[in-house]
């Protein structure tokens, strides 16, 4: 319940308003609108900072920023014994082209990985149920399906429907990884709150992150409110609530 309540707040298009409309009936029923109309400004100007692009990269550097980029040609993670993809979505929909039907999360997650298996062959584990509630096959399979047309061996896919979320794709593969050293790639955001799971089963990882939404060096920039950084913004905000999560609840 908690998880699905953060989620729904995530975004500051959702949030911000909620906090105004709560401040606004506090003023109501306290009789005290004047002090409460002031805090009304408070939000307003958080949807402001979070819809630009400095202070919403900001937001996602400290997360994208914990662990290092490792390129397919790195030797860091040619120790590994298996790659392990984390699912993000797919859109079940055949008059869409191939790479249409891939989010940019799924996209770059497992292209990254067939490019490493190029590289250097060993065997990829995916997890991941029916996510949508028309979906006919789980994210797993879809996933699978991927590899197999980057020319990933058949045999070395190994693919287990089960799991909505990061914490069930870790329980679905962890007893199938103990033992293993783990090439994990995912999106960089997501990198801190994913290990903590793989870390509550004792399973040996190393972190691949892609998809950065930010550049790895960054300066100070102008400029106008943008619906790009309101994403930057919330993907950073679910990842925050995420970890408090973690800490707190778990």
């Amino acid at each position: 319940m908690l998880a699905e309540l953060a989620s729904m707040l995530t975004s500051p298009l959702v949030h911000a308003p909620v906090a105004v409309l709560f401040l606004h009936a506090l003023g109501s029923v306290t009789n005290k609108q004047k002090l409460f109309g002031f805090l009304k400004l408070i939000p307003c100007f958080w949807f402001v900072l979070c819809s630009m692009t400095y202070p919403s990269v900001l937001l996602v550097k400290p997360l994208e920023s914990q662990y290092e980029v490792v390129s397919v040609q790195s030797k860091k993670w040619r120790n590994a014994d298996v790659i392990v993809v984390l699912a993000c979505n797919y859109f079940e929909d055949n008059s869409l082209p191939f790479v249409s039907k891939w989010p940019n999360c799924s996209l770059q997650r497992n292209l990254h990985a067939a490019l490493m298996y190029k590289a250097h062959p060993i065997p990829i584990y995916l997890a991941g149920g029916i996510l949508a509630a028309n979906d006919q096959e789980p994210q797993a399979f879809h996933n699978r399906d991927f590899f197999k047309l980057m020319g990933v061996n058949e045999n070395e896919i190994h693919a287990f429907p089960q799991g909505t979320n990061t914490q069930t794709e870790v329980a679905t593969l962890a007893p199938h990884l103990k033992g293993k050293r783990i090439a994990l790639v995912t999106s960089a955001s997501h990198l801190p709150r994913a290990i903590f799971y793989f870390k509550l089963h004792g399973l040996d990882v190393i972190p691949i992150p892609v998809e950065h939404l930010s550049k790895i060096e960054i300066e100070p920039t102008l400029g106008l409110p943008n619906a790009a950084s309101l994403y930057r913004s919330e993907r950073a905000i679910h990842e925050y609530l995420g970890i408090i999560y973690q800490k707190f609840f778990m």
